[in-house]
């Protein structure tokens, strides 16, 4: 039981589903089951559970996406055919635009696009800041250190980052539009709780240490 199964388990209870870590009996830590109420032995009689949705598609309302991975065959059974996330690309160009990234666009969340992430905000910290921070793409104590808070009403290039490692961690802002609005707050949020960080609403060291540690 690592941190992402944790982290499955509990977006899973936030949807309404039961998780099998929570049995007594026994533990099945992979198991999730959603059955509306209705036992076993109803379901199998063939009555079917009413089961109404928790979230909407639209701009202001977070919805909880799986990130996916670079290696396509991980994700699905024909990986020729996935072209990959569009959102994903799009933060894939935007970090090769900006920062000189040179990665390749294919919509697949890993390590080099995670990776590329961190320069940019240490590239941000450096400029905004005068952090005088190594870009070299990974998470220590200095990056951290250096972190400032992004809260409400925040704008430019370092929120985007946020809500970038946000969408990538499957936390949907609803838009990447370097603008700190309701949709950021939502997806923050719920990323805090899920955590188990204070859910401040504010993307402080905490926050981007979850975001980019692991």
């Amino acid at each position: 039981m690592n941190t992402k199964w944790k982290r499955v388990a509990a977006i899973g209870k936030e949807l309404g589903f039961k998780w099998g870590g929570d049995w007594t009996s026994f533990k099945d830590y992979p198991h999730l089951e959603m059955t509306g109420g209705l036992s076993y032995s109803q379901m199998q009689a063939g009555k079917k559970p009413s089961l109404t949705l928790k979230f909407q598609t639209d701009s202001e309302t977070v919805v909880t996406v799986p990130p996916k991975t670079e290696v396509a065959s991980e994700v699905t059974k024909e990986p020729s055919k996935d072209k990959g996330d569009e959102t994903i690309k799009y933060i894939q160009k935007t970090l090769n635009s900006r920062y000189d990234a040179n990665l390749v666009v294919d919509g697949f969340n890993g390590p080099k696009t995670q990776t590329a992430l961190i320069k940019a905000l240490q590239t941000e910290l450096n400029k905004q800041y005068n952090k005088n921070l190594v870009v070299d793409g990974k998470w220590g104590p200095k990056t951290r250190a250096a972190i400032v808070t992004v809260q409400k009403s925040a704008k430019g290039n370092i929120t985007w980052i946020l809500q970038a490692a946000l969408y990538l961690e499957g936390y949907n802002p609803g838009s990447l539009d370097s603008i700190f609005g309701k949709g950021t707050e939502s997806a923050l949020s719920i990323f805090q709780k899920v955590r188990k960080i204070s859910v401040d609403k504010q993307a402080g060291k905490a926050t981007f240490t979850e975001l980019f540690a692991a």
